[in-house]
């Protein structure tokens, strides 16, 4: 096939080790974040302060889980979706430059998503940033294969 690699297993258990790194840290982050009450406190003072709850209305704890398994399920949705991907194209498809491009945007997304946050006081988004780079540089080196194949 013109132009068309073969993923290799080297670059499949690293997108897979980079994916679950991103998953993991996250995990880890929106546990410690839901276990302390302080981070609770204020994320009603904000939340009371935007002016966007009806009157009369004040956050509990339920509301806080459901937010904070939102933006968990956010920041994962992205790594997920490309692990599962590259296997399904390790097993059944071929790596094409549509690949590549598309990944590689929904990548950088959920990198500048991540960065965006600035949490700072955070260990875990340092991780999360670094697994992040890690992740699209893995991609970008699919391109090199592709131009391996091209040139045989």
């Amino acid at each position: 096939m013109f132009g068309n690699a073969k993923l290799s297993t080297k670059k499949l258990y690293l997108i897979m080790a980079a994916s679950f790194l991103i998953i993991l840290f996250s995990s880890l982050e929106v546990f410690m974040r839901v276990k302390d009450a302080l981070l609770f406190e204020n994320w009603v003072e904000t939340a009371m302060s935007s002016g966007d709850l009806p009157a009369g209305y004040t956050p509990v704890f339920d509301d806080y889980v459901v937010a904070e398994l939102f933006r968990y399920f956010f920041r994962i949705a992205i790594p997920m979706g490309f692990a599962v991907f590259s296997y399904f194209t390790y097993v059944k498809l071929r790596l094409s430059g549509i690949f590549i491009f598309v990944w590689t945007v929904l990548l950088l997304g959920g990198l500048a998503y991540t960065v965006f946050e600035l949490n700072f006081g955070s260990i875990f988004y340092y991780l999360i940033v670094a697994a992040y780079l890690l992740l699209i540089g893995a991609v970008l080196s699919l391109s090199g294969d592709m131009e391996n194949v091209r040139k045989k």
